[in-house]
């Protein structure tokens, strides 16, 4: 038989436990106390688990991390018109009075405009607050939930993020096979072209010959078309879409006139797919400031591009040289406004690279989201910048090579003599035999000095590259310790070529 204690204090115990659950539900979970039911539960699993895509364009970012001003920085990260905006003052002005009324959603002048450049029809274009808006209005106009999504790798992160919002499925396929693929059992198809980051130009007849497989499969081609007007606008196939209902491409006034803060874009499809995006998409998505602009820039700007098109040319022939010439740095064959650069074969990581560029003050696109590891990006600038890209690179290279003396070979001053060739170097010989390797890679690189030996000779994949072959210098023990005590004694690169070097010569 139970006590009257034992029941009092049974009765404490669950006086107790109430007062705990209580306090906890209050103190730890207030959000979640009516039922318990957790945020998690009521948002899309895809919203929770998925990271926003890394992108170049981080100015005040790199500012912040420099502790320079961004006005101080030079941005190659960002893919824009080398030339800069137009000279908008006087249309910003004049739209300045229309920003007390909506603009008119139905943005007939701008379609005209747009349609115009493209000799398309008004009704097959659908504004847009920049590439972005326009992807994810695709998406969620098209995806559901299991639908099999096919993007080449590498390229433009949008695509993946905004179809797996939407519950998308998404498969690879090397871009340089992407039109080889059957499209049979997809439900859309993205495609950039030229292609970021790599900068490959697909010529219009072979996308057409895919797009025309896509139309008659019933799958959805996604065109980003961001680039092309930087590189070969007549490779477009823009009027295709707009008279095939399963395919889709997209404009770019962001990289085309250098007004990435004004966010414009378009695309163009059939009149019915173009009716339907254009019902769904946001009212107003494309403000009065950036609805004036639009306008003006499409109608008012064919010399403009005229003019873009050769300096990129000129300008990327020049930074494919010099960056060609750099040991180490494989700078990739580009149609576009920007060059892909694969520098696994430098001792540096393209992460460490951006950073050490950054001290620089030049803002440079490390490729590692892209799937691309120890690869860069370059945007293509006029040649004052391109020239402050390249004596930066110089710079990273020599206080690299002044680090890797105090970091590595510092205790070969502890010694008092260099450090002697190392024969189980899995380079070794590099030049030739008996060679003193207290420098892996010699810090006067490139110094384009005929009397060193050197000599520029033409690479198998085109342009020159500077070659130490038949140098000697900086293997020559008493040169390298030489070499080694002035950079230990902070003396920069320059001081010690002419201390040093100089008089060998």
């Amino acid at each position: 038989m139970i006590s009257i204690i034992t029941i009092r204090i049974i009765y404490i115990f669950a006086f107790l436990i109430c007062v705990f659950e209580s306090v906890y539900s209050n103190l730890i979970i207030p959000a979640n106390k009516k039922g318990h039911v957790l945020l998690k539960d009521k948002v899309k699993k895809t919203a929770i688990e998925l990271v926003p895509c890394v992108h170049g364009a981080k100015l005040a970012e790199s500012a912040e991390k420099s502790g320079k001003r961004a006005c101080e920085l030079i941005d190659f990260s960002v893919n824009l018109n080398p030339l800069g905006p137009p000279k908008l003052k006087k249309v910003l002005a004049n739209a300045y009075g229309t920003l007390g009324s909506y603009p008119d959603n139905r943005y007939e002048g701008f379609k005209k405009a747009a349609s115009e450049t493209l000799a398309v029809k008004p009704e097959n274009i659908i504004p847009g607050n920049g590439s972005s808006e326009l992807i994810r209005l695709f998406a969620e106009t098209v995806i559901e939930p299991g639908d099999r999504i096919l993007i080449p790798a590498p390229t433009f992160g949008e695509y993946e993020f905004q179809c797996r919002l939407f519950g998308g499925k998404i498969e690879h396929v090397d871009y340089r096979k992407i039109t080889d693929v059957k499209p049979q059992g997809y439900k859309a198809v993205f495609l950039c072209n030229p292609n970021n980051p790599t900068g490959k130009l697909i010529k219009r007849g072979e996308i057409l010959q895919f797009a025309k497989k896509c139309v008659e499969s019933s799958v959805f081609l996604f065109i980003d078309e961001a680039f092309i007007g930087l590189s070969d606008p007549q490779e477009s196939i823009a009027d295709f879409a707009a008279s095939n209902d399963f395919v889709i491409v997209l404009r770019s006034l962001t990289k085309i006139y250098a007004v990435p803060g004004l966010r414009i874009g378009f695309a163009v499809a059939s009149p019915d797919f173009a009716g339907i995006l254009n019902n769904i998409r946001l009212p107003w998505n494309l403000n009065s400031l950036a609805l004036e602009s639009g306008i003006w820039l499409l109608k008012n700007n064919g010399d403009y591009i005229d003019r873009s098109l050769g300096l990129i040319k000129k300008e990327r022939e020049w930074l494919m040289t010099r960056l060609g010439s750099i040991r180490g740095f494989r700078p990739c064959p580009s149609d576009a406004n920007f060059i892909l650069v694969d520098i696994r074969d430098f001792s540096i990581d393209s992460t460490d690279m951006a950073a050490r560029m950054l001290r620089h003050g030049i803002v440079i696109r490390d490729c590692s989201s892209f799937g691309l590891k120890n690869h860069i990006r370059i945007a293509v600038r006029k040649r004052g910048d391109n020239r402050k890209l390249i004596k930066a690179f110089g710079g990273v290279i020599s206080e690299w090579g002044s680090e890797l003396a105090r970091n590595e070979i510092g205790k070969a001053l502890e010694k008092g003599v260099a450090a002697r060739s190392r024969i189980d170097c899995e380079y070794y010989p590099c030049h030739f035999e008996g060679q003193d390797c207290t420098f892996c890679f010699c810090p006067f690189y490139p110094c384009e000095n005929n009397s060193t030996g050197g000599e520029l000779i033409h690479r198998s994949t085109g342009g020159t590259v500077w070659s130490c072959a038949k140098c000697d210098l900086i293997h020559r023990g008493d040169i390298a310790e030489k070499v080694l005590k002035a950079l230990m004694e902070g003396k920069n690169i320059k001081e010690v070529w002419k201390l040093v070097v100089e008089p060998v010569l």
